[in-house]
């Protein structure tokens, strides 16, 4: 891969394994700088986290995860890639649309393994009753999207569907619209220049 398609970017966790992968196999290249998917639930904190990071020269790997990052984008300090959510950039527009008007419930590799803490801990759904009647006024189903990179934990997602008492599918998917997301945002870079 030529310095072309060479990158420095702050990318969310929740990408880390993938864009490790895409760089190991010579899909993308250059260096990534990751922040704690879990702030996702403290935009605030998300904000500040990435306000020290930031620099003119990075592509930003985020949905719209807190309300500067347009701002951010708007005022030349970052290009940012194409995605209204993580889940949005892993399946490309069009795919995240559908399963989302099928009333999909996306479950992510790293937020999976962790689902306890996630949903207990950190959105307050420690009483079942409550994490069902939730869920399933919203929800037809959970999707656990496998990017391939990992172990599909069918025990988790077992215990997961059982929790919120919605039945789970496993979606196998590529990883194309990612790195198409980042190739084009280092595009924008090139085109800017």
């Amino acid at each position: 891969m030529n310095s072309e398609n060479s990158v420095t970017g702050i990318a969310c966790s929740i990408f880390r394994n993938e864009i490790d992968f895409l760089i190991e196999k010579g899909k993308l290249s250059g260096t990534f700088t990751y922040v704690d998917s879990e702030l996702h639930m403290n935009p605030q904190k998300l904000n500040q986290v990435l306000e020290e990071l930031i620099r003119p020269d990075c592509l930003l790997c985020y949905g719209d995860c807190h309300s500067r990052i347009m701002q951010q984008q708007n005022e030349g300090l970052i290009q940012r890639i194409n995605g209204l959510n993580c889940v949005e950039i892993f399946l490309g527009p069009e795919t995240y649309r559908k399963l989302r008007k099928e009333g999909a419930f996306f479950l992510l590799p790293e937020w999976t393994i962790k689902w306890e803490r996630i949903f207990k801990e950190l959105l307050g759904f420690k009483d079942q009753a409550i994490a069902i009647q939730f869920m399933n006024e919203m929800h037809t189903k959970l999707i656990f999207l496998n990017t391939g990179v990992h172990e599909i934990p069918l025990i988790t997602l077992d215990a997961i569907s059982e929790y919120f008492s919605l039945p789970v599918e496993v979606i196998d998917i590529d990883l194309i619209h990612l790195e198409n997301a980042i190739k084009n945002g280092i595009k924008q870079f090139q085109n800017e220049s």
